[in-house]
C-alpha cells in the first residue's frame, strides 16, 4: 500500500499521441498531431480533451505574430504512469543492496518505518469514523493506489467484510520481500481498529489478495 509502481493503461491512439507529445519538446499542435497520426484534426482534438481531463495533457495558448492564436500541448508529470518504467526492478534491487549491505533487520525496519508513515499520513481520513465509514474511505485509499479493491457486506456475521484487492501494485516488490506484505496488513488493521484476516494471498498463487475484516 502506497507504492504506486503500475502503469497507466490509455488506448492506442491516445498512447500513440502521447508519445509524440513525449518527443515534442515544447508542445505540439493539434494539426501536427493529426498529420503524424494519420487521422482528422478533429478525431485529434477529441482524444486531446479525454486527455486533458484525465490530466494527462497541458495546453497552452501561443499567440503569433500573424493568424489566429493556436494550442500547443505538452504531457503533465501524470503522464509518466503511462510509459514503460523499472520501479520494480529499482525498488528490489535498492532493498537486496541493503540486505547484503546491513542484513534482514534494516530491511525489517525499513518496512515497519513505511508502515508508520503510511499510518500517520491517511489516519486523518478515518479519525472517529465508524467501522463501515473506515472501510469506505480504505476502499477509496487502495483505489487511489491501483489495488483495484472490492468490499462485500457479509450477511452471515454481523459487521464482517470480505476486502478484495483484485491487483498488487507492489506484487514484483512483494515476491521478493515478504515484508511488504505484512506491512500492508499493519496498515489495514491499524486504520480499520478491527479484526483483519488474510484470506487469499497472491505470494502463496492466489488469484488476488483478500481479508476477512469483523469488529
Amino acid at each position: 500500500m502506497g507504492m504506486k509502481i503500475a502503469a497507466r493503461l490509455v488506448p492506442n491512439t491516445r498512447q500513440q499521441i502521447l508519445d509524440l507529445l513525449k518527443r515534442g519538446g515544447t508542445g505540439l499542435t493539434a494539426d501536427a498531431l493529426a498529420h503524424t497520426v494519420g487521422i482528422s484534426a478533429v478525431a485529434v482534438r477529441k482524444h486531446l480533451a479525454v486527455l486533458e481531463r484525465d490530466s494527462l495533457v497541458v495546453a497552452e495558448l501561443e499567440r503569433r505574430p500573424i493568424g489566429r492564436p493556436t494550442y500547443r500541448y505538452r504531457p503533465t508529470a501524470a503522464a509518466d504512469e503511462c510509459f514503460p518504467n523499472d520501479y520494480p526492478k529499482l525498488a528490489t534491487t535498492v532493498l537486496e543492496l541493503i540486505r547484503r549491505t546491513d542484513g534482514e533487520r534494516k530491511v525489517d525496519q525499513l518496512f515497519h518505518l513505511r508502515a508508520k508513515v503510511l499510518t500517520e499520513e491517511l489516519t486523518p481520513r478515518v479519525k472517529g469514523k465508524t467501522l463501515q465509514l473506515r472501510l469506505q474511505q480504505v476502499v477509496q485509499i487502495l483505489e487511489e493506489q491501483g489495488y483495484m479493491p472490492e468490499l462485500l457486506k457479509l450477511k452471515q456475521r454481523k459487521e464482517s467484510y470480505l476486502l478484495t484487492q483484485h491487483n498488487c501494485p507492489i506484487f514484483q516488490v512483494a515476491k521478493e520481500f515478504t515484508q511488504a506484505c505484512m506491512c500492508e496488513l499493519d496498515i489495514l488493521f491499524t486504520l480499520l481498529q478491527a479484526k483483519v484476516e488474510r484470506c487469499d494471498h497472491r505470494i502463496m498463487g492466489h488469484s488476488n489478495c483478500s481479508y476477512l475484516i469483523s469488529g
